[in-house]
C-alpha cells in the first residue's frame, strides 16, 4: 500500500486558511486543515493558535504555485 506523506503547505489565520483549501480543492488537490477547534456555534479559534493547511508531499509544488498565486493576489 503507498502512503503518501503529508506536509504543511501553509499556516495563518482561519479565515485565510479555508480560502486557500477552497482553491486549492478547485484546483484538484487534496488538502485538509489541523489546529481548528469546532463548537456547536461554528468555529473557535484561540488568539494564539495558527491553523495549518496541510497537503501530500507529490502535490507540494503544484500547492506552492497556488499558494503563490493566493498570496500575490493574482
Amino acid at each position: 500500500m503507498n502512503q503518501s506523506r503529508i506536509v504543511e503547505l501553509y499556516r495563518g489565520e482561519l479565515w485565510e486558511c479555508q480560502l486557500l483549501e477552497s482553491i486549492l480543492k478547485s484546483e484538484g488537490i487534496d488538502c485538509f486543515l489541523v489546529n481548528t477547534l469546532r463548537s456547536g456555534y461554528g468555529p473557535v479559534v484561540m488568539a494564539a493558535q495558527q491553523i495549518q493547511v496541510m497537503i501530500r508531499e507529490e502535490d507540494a509544488e503544484k500547492g506552492l504555485a497556488v499558494l503563490s498565486a493566493f498570496k500575490g493576489g493574482k
